[in-house]
C-alpha cells in the first residue's frame, strides 16, 4: 500500500466515512422497524451521525494542507 502524504487527513477522512456508514446502518435499520419512534430514530440519530460526518469530512478537506509542510508556514 503507498504511503499517504498526510496520514493525519487520512484518519479524519476515515472516522469520517465510518460516521457517514453507522449513520445510514441506523436510517436502514428505522426504516425496517416498524413503530412511530422509528421516524424519530432515522432523523435524530441517523440524521446527526451523518450531518456530523459531512461536517467531518468537509472539515477535514478544508483544514488539509496538501502534504505541504512548510504550507502553515507564513
Amino acid at each position: 500500500m503507498k504511503d499517504t502524504p498526510n496520514p493525519g487527513v487520512s484518519r479524519k477522512l476515515r472516522r469520517a466515512g465510518i460516521l457517514i456508514i453507522l449513520g445510514l446502518i441506523v436510517e436502514g435499520i428505522s426504516l425496517v422497524w416498524n413503530h412511530p419512534l422509528s421516524f424519530l430514530g432515522f432523523l435524530t440519530v441517523g440524521g446527526l451521525l451523518v450531518g456530523l460526518g459531512i461536517v467531518m469530512y468537509l472539515f477535514a478537506l478544508i483544514s488539509s494542507d496538501g502534504g505541504n509542510p512548510e504550507a502553515n508556514k507564513l
